[in-house]
């Protein structure tokens, strides 16, 4: 539903006819047929070469599909020399990258989509990855902190945070996030595991008891209330 959105927010860049042919195509990939979708989408650009948009849509949907990637490129190339500072362009092609097994490449990509969109939070989460997997601390903190404060209640991210500052020797600064997402979910086994594992690489075998045992022991089942002889 975004995507036919955004193409409909284009009325007053296009005209009428464009907008609505690429609203329609969009409804196709909301209706089930995400490949009818695209050639609808790919009708839009043959008809309208030098809209910036519906080739990232066409872009979007072939990566989604596991289209030709040489294709997806073409699209991408034609759109950011349109609009250098679509981000949306900019991760498409973090994408592209990581489909071709370029890590570096896309953590670039990602990199100045956040340039362009610093709340991008979907480029956000993707660099901080790669610059985890390149054992890139530092980076994949950063990018960490900022989800984390962007979005507080997002664990997951916390978690990640958590083993990146574990990696720079930083145990103080790893409980800590680690606490605070299990203040979020008290009851989140993940959480109590990966804190119990921390207190056991620290020497702390006491409270990783205390935790491991909170996981592993189930809650005593509830005892139905007896039911007095009805006076009727």
């Amino acid at each position: 539903m975004l995507w036919i959105i955004l193409a409909s927010a284009m009325a007053g860049a296009m005209d009428a006819p464009a907008n609505t042919a690429l609203t329609q195509a969009l409804a196709r990939e909301e209706a089930g047929d995400t490949a009818g979708a695209l050639a609808g989408v790919e009708a839009v650009v043959n008809s309208w070469p030098v809209w910036e948009l519906p080739r990232i849509e066409a872009a979007r949907l072939m990566l989604k599909l596991g289209g030709e990637l040489d294709r997806v490129e073409t699209h991408l190339d034609v759109a950011t020399a349109l609009s250098p500072e679509n981000p949306r362009a900019h991760y498409l092609r973090g994408l592209l990258w990581e489909e071709r097994g370029q890590p570096l490449l896309a953590a670039q990509a990602y990199e100045l989509a956040l340039l362009y969109r610093s709340s991008y939070e979907d480029a956000r989460f993707r660099v901080a990855g790669l610059w985890m997997s390149q054992g890139d601390w530092l980076k994949a903190e950063y990018h960490y902190r900022h989800l984390a404060k962007a979005r507080p209640e997002w664990v997951q991210v916390r978690l990640l945070l958590a083993q990146v500052l574990e990696r720079q020797e930083r145990a103080a600064d790893a409980e800590r996030e680690l606490l605070v997402a299990r203040q979020l979910q008290p009851e989140n086994p993940l959480i109590l595991r990966r804190l119990a594992e921390l207190y056991e690489r620290t020497g702390r075998e006491k409270e990783a008891r205390k935790l491991r045992q909170a996981v592993e022991t189930p809650e005593p089942k509830r005892r139905m209330r007896t039911l007095k002889p009805s006076r009727r």
